[in-house]
């Protein structure tokens, strides 16, 4: 089951159908500033909040609608003639829930006029009673993770309410004798979540009373702004398990990593507004795919770090991923690290002191001519045990190019390094000055073969790329059946991100 909704003009959204799942569980939408996050959230909060139109969205230059479909049942806010109409479909569009937005929209600013904030200001300790412990120890975990430290909350008698005419439900806490602080006077962050919790703790009561099965929605806008990175953690947990425990559907935009680097990805919501001002929905989404544009390229703000040994193998990697697709909505970062013990042990020394983000997954990729090495290294380095590297198609760049030019001579690649990449000195003319002036016998690497080679590139004016490049076509072209091997490995990995 879906709720389906189509927005048309409203504020900076000219069109838009976004289709919002039913199912119980954590939902995130994202975006950059001003991608349409905080719009989409109000309009769809609609479906059930009775909120004053022309407060919350203006009035439209022109004609402006938001409909919802679920099923066979609809409803539509209309603007013309200068006001907002409802209409409903005949067949009920049963759906419930609240809306809480981080600066000025929510339950929480209901009894904000002066009147009401003098009447919270004065109230008393008869005109109060013990806040109810689910508000209150919840309060204490995601803001301190400390669940005593709001014991002293106490919240508004209804029959007080009631003699007031207040709207809301407010909270309050002791500051000396029986002087009070209200909710509207607390920090941005305890008003935030004492609603949220409040809201939640009525949903609590009333399936203990009854269910009736209708799906209950919850949606937050942005609610990192009033809250520390810890208390976002400790909310994300608090909110899994509220959506499993009160079959809530539970929807927040935000751009913080924080929020969402613990979402699934097909509970991702990624918008991505277009030149010409229509908006892009990307889902299923990555965490880091999502935020890429908030954090600097550093490697460790990816869903995926594939540590590899040179700039060949970083090359190998990326052209592998990029045939097969493997980047679709996902941030991968390739590290050369330079040698494969420092290869294992960088990958490890990173997992342990936490330097990657939660979640990111850790891909190993090394050279294949030492994969026999790789056991006895493990053994001795326990610490590593847990890496499961794989290797590439070929050596490194300098064994692979000795092998190929000298040892078994491709001539395929062989012609095309002489046509392509060596246009001053001959191939043949540089053979042989490498024949002449080294012992083979003390270049089983290739490392001395590599500089003669990379000297006469500098020469003429090209880079060490120019040749990997080469070799990198080459390589698919010709040994397809070890890189595809490659690729299964990649795509499992990754698929487990």
């Amino acid at each position: 089951m879906e709720l389906k909704m189509h927005i048309q003009n409203v504020k900076s959204i000219k069109d838009l159908t976004f289709s919002f799942p039913l199912e119980k569980g954590l939902y995130a939408i994202t975006g950059e500033n001003a991608s349409g996050k905080s719009t989409l959230v109000a309009c769809a909060s609609s479906v059930f909040f009775n909120m004053p139109m022309i407060e919350y969205f203006g009035r439209p230059s022109g004609e402006a609608s938001i409909t919802f479909e679920m099923g066979a049942a609809t409803r539509k806010w209309e603007y013309k003639g200068g006001k907002w109409e409802q209409t409903t479909s005949e067949k009920r569009m049963s759906l419930g829930g609240f809306y809480e937005g981080s600066i000025i929209f929510g339950n929480r600013f209901k009894d904000t006029n002066f009147n009401a904030l003098r009447i919270l200001d004065n109230i008393t300790s008869e005109e109060v009673v013990t806040a109810d412990d689910f508000v209150q120890t919840n309060l204490g975990i995601i803001l301190h993770n400390d669940s005593t430290y709001y014991k002293n909350l106490f919240s508004i008698k209804e029959s007080v309410k009631r003699k007031y005419k207040l709207n809301g439900h407010s909270y309050f806490y002791p500051v000396d004798g029986n002087r009070f602080i209200s909710q509207a006077r607390m920090s941005t962050g305890e008003n935030l979540l004492i609603t949220i919790l409040h809201s939640l703790n009525l949903r609590r009561y009333s399936r203990l009373k009854f269910d009736d099965g209708r799906p209950f929605i919850v949606f937050l806008d942005e609610i990192e702004l009033a809250l520390h990175a810890s208390s976002l953690r400790r909310l994300v947990e608090f909110l899994k398990k509220i959506s499993e425990d009160f079959n809530a559907v539970i929807f927040f935009s935000t751009h913080s990593l924080e929020l969402i680097r613990d979402i699934k990805a097909q509970n991702i919501f990624y918008l991505d507004r277009q030149l010409d001002g229509s908006i892009m929905v990307t889902n299923p989404c990555y965490p880091a795919y999502a935020t890429r544009n908030l954090y600097s390229d550093d490697g460790y703000g990816h869903d995926a770090v594939i540590f590899v040994e040179d700039d060949l193998a970083k090359c190998i990697v990326d052209r592998v991923l990029i045939e097969k697709d493997l980047l679709n909505n996902i941030r991968v970062k390739v590290l050369p690290t330079g040698g494969w013990t420092n290869t294992l042990i960088m990958a490890h020394d990173v997992i342990a002191s936490k330097l990657l983000l939660k979640g990111t997954r850790v891909i190993v990729v090394l050279d294949r001519d030492i994969k026999s090495q790789v056991p006895d290294f493990m053994k001795n380095h326990k610490e590593c045990k847990h890496l499961e590297p794989d290797f590439l198609p070929v050596s490194s760049l300098e064994k692979y190019l000795k092998q190929k030019l000298v040892d078994h001579v491709d001539a395929t690649l062989y012609k095309k390094l002489d046509n392509y990449i060596f246009q001053g000195k001959p191939l043949t003319s540089l053979l042989s000055k490498y024949k002449t002036e080294v012992d083979f016998s003390t270049d089983s690497d290739g490392k001395k073969l590599y500089g003669i080679l990379i000297s006469e590139l500098r020469s003429i004016r090209k880079d060490r790329e120019d040749l990997v490049e080469l070799i990198v076509k080459h390589l698919i072209e010709n040994d397809r059946s070890v890189v595809d091997s490659l690729a299964e490995y990649l795509t499992e990995k990754l698929s487990d991100c």
